[in-house]
């Protein structure tokens, strides 16, 4: 212990831990854990050896476009060419091997090479890959927006993960300004331009990309749908947690809320839906600041929309 202690004490060893503990305070703060970047080479497991000889039998016999979760096959409306988001083929291979409670997923935008029934080849970081349906959220090409709309897209200045956005200028629809909303709040943060064909628009409830409050034991906790289909709901959570729930125990969260000040509505906070009260609505940037209490204390969130429901009752 005494030799532990005298290592860490030396100079350069405190620049290493001082190093770590920058990464670490850098990392994501997004409620769904999609603010991370792609920092490996995405593979296709079907043709790497080492990859397959450490998945279990029942991963290397899985019929295609299955994946560790009870939800259907599905097919897709994506077509080539078009964009798509996806996480890593990897990562999904994970849930068959360690177990669907640890399979951690991020989004990120992909190429469509070749859409399939069941499965569609993607052109990820790396090579091509072999993606289940259910895994792949299509992005329309052609898209053009209003001011005010909600789009789901990915962080356009650094090419990576899945994000919501509210248009801010639509003087061209096709190209619009935007600013995402899964991001804490900074006043004064600069528009971004969103390039033609890497957005779609969230306008119906059950739309994937769209938001839901999902009845729990202790309430209501926060998700994004992936795919929705026979009454299931695929979704993405708190720190990118996949799970699959009956669509009856779901509310879609509006993207465009009406609301003003003195309403009691219910706001995000980590990854749960709480009681709070609306101070003050800023449509043009679709943000709400609410005022809520967070253990024993009065606390100002600023919400994002779909973060923000006023009646939250199971339908």
């Amino acid at each position: 212990m005494t030799q532990l202690i005298n290592y860490l004490k030396q100079p350069i060893t405190i620049f290493l831990w001082l190093g770590l503990l920058c990464l670490w305070a850098c990392g994501s703060t997004d409620n769904t854990g999609t603010q991370q970047t792609d920092s490996i080479v995405e593979v296709d497991s079907g043709n790497n050896p080492a990859l397959m000889s450490s998945q279990s039998a029942s991963s290397k016999k899985r019929p295609p476009g299955s994946i560790p979760l009870d939800f259907p096959l599905v097919n897709t409306t994506a077509k080539a060419n078009e964009y798509v988001l996806a996480p890593m083929l990897q990562w999904v291979e994970d849930g068959f091997v360690k177990g669907k409670d640890q399979m951690v997923l991020i989004f990120y935008g992909r190429k469509m090479v070749a859409p399939g029934k069941v499965e569609s080849k993607l052109k990820a970081i790396g090579k091509e890959v072999m993606m289940p349906n259910s895994m792949i959220i299509p992005v329309p090409a052609g898209e053009k927006v209003l001011k005010g709309e909600v789009v789901l897209t990915w962080e356009q200045n650094r090419g990576s993960s899945m994000r919501t956005a509210i248009v801010t200028d639509a003087s061209n629809p096709a190209s619009p300004k935007i600013q995402y909303l899964d991001t804490p709040y900074t006043p004064g943060v600069s528009d971004v331009q969103a390039q033609p064909n890497t957005f779609v628009a969230l306008r119906e409830p059950w739309q994937p990309g769209a938001y839901l409050a999902v009845k729990e034991d202790f309430g209501y906790n926060y998700a994004q749908i992936i795919r929705e289909t026979d009454n299931k709901v695929l979704t993405i959570g708190f720190t990118g947690k996949v799970k699959v729930y009956n669509k009856n125990n779901c509310v879609p969260v509006p993207l465009k809320p009406q609301l003003k000040p003195g309403d009691k509505v219910h706001v995000v906070k980590i990854a749960a839906f709480i009681e709070g009260v609306v101070k003050k609505v800023l449509p043009e940037i679709g943000r709400v600041i609410v005022e809520i209490d967070f253990g024993g204390r009065p606390e100002t969130v600023v919400a994002g929309y779909g973060k923000i429901i006023k009646d939250l009752k199971i339908r």
